[in-house]
């Protein structure tokens, strides 16, 4: 006779508590398997109007921190933020990186607020030596922010005294409301104290930066950059906005504070984020 209680022809022999009450569970309770959701071609089985995915109501979501694998923008090691705050640094926080020497030992801080009966997620950089970065569809260049093209970092450079920099309300791919006089003509320079730090003045209204050979107003010796990397453009009010065109690299713009998307880049030191909000 089998050991198996459950293949035991009914009355042979007394089934255990625990296992008759869960033989009636089984009775009651059928579970959703992978074939129940999907046909044979793999498509849903479910009706064209029934397409909403659940979502919390009573608790804030939960984004996932993508701590990127180098020379990747989709792989990397998944973090849950789950708390109101969430730190990255090199010897503190809840992320760290000790081997990465350009990330500060205490770098930036993600800050989740109540906003409008929701919520809403906020980076700030917690006065980092080598700064906090994102990556920008566009952006509105103020005095201080430095520029990531390529291997390269840029500034402006002539007096470019803004009205306000980027707020933390502003989102990450779109900043604006910064002012500079209308006479001056800046110079894009490297951050660099090196010599033979490059430098460009900008003497026109619109300029294509791209990689040398690539046919662009201004030419960077630098393979991370495509032939049409991106776009400075002389505002109306005299500010100077940069505009991302579609590469792999693109541009990255330091941040004091900045709103959050829910689909983002950001980097500290050369580690570079991805957060997502599902």
């Amino acid at each position: 006779m089998s050991d198996d209680v459950e293949n035991q022809h009914p009355g042979t022999a007394a089934l255990p508590p625990v296992v008759e009450e869960f033989a009636s569970i089984r009775r009651i309770v059928k579970w959703v398997s992978e074939s129940d959701s999907f046909g044979r071609g793999g498509e849903r089985k479910y009706a064209p109007e029934d397409d909403q995915d659940f979502r919390p109501s009573l608790r804030p979501p939960v984004p996932v921190l993508t701590v990127l694998d180098d020379g990747s923008l989709e792989e990397g090691e998944d973090v849950r933020l789950r708390r109101e705050r969430f730190s990255i640094g090199r010897t503190s926080g809840d992320v760290q990186l000790p081997n990465d020497p350009s990330i500060s030992g205490a770098h930036a801080e993600i800050r989740r607020t109540e906003w409008k009966g929701g919520f809403q997620w906020h980076l700030n950089d917690l006065e980092s030596v080598n700064g906090t970065f994102v990556r920008c569809v566009r952006a509105v260049l103020h005095e201080n922010a430095i520029l990531i093209l390529g291997a390269r970092r840029f500034r402006l450079r002539n007096p470019l005294k803004p009205k306000s920099v980027p707020t933390a309300g502003q989102q990450t791919n779109l900043m604006d409301g910064m002012h500079i006089p209308e006479t001056v003509w800046p110079v894009l320079a490297e951050a660099s104290t090196k010599p033979g730090a490059m430098a460009f003045s900008l003497r026109s209204d619109r300029l294509l930066i791209g990689r040398a050979g690539g046919g662009a107003d201004i030419q960077l010796d630098d393979p991370l950059l495509a032939n049409r990397h991106a776009e400075l453009k002389r505002l109306r009010d005299g500010t100077w906005m940069i505009s991302a065109e579609t590469t792999r690299n693109g541009i990255w713009v330091s941040v004091a504070a900045v709103g959050l998307t829910p689909y983002c880049f950001f980097r500290c030191g050369e580690q570079r984020f991805r957060f997502v909000i599902p």
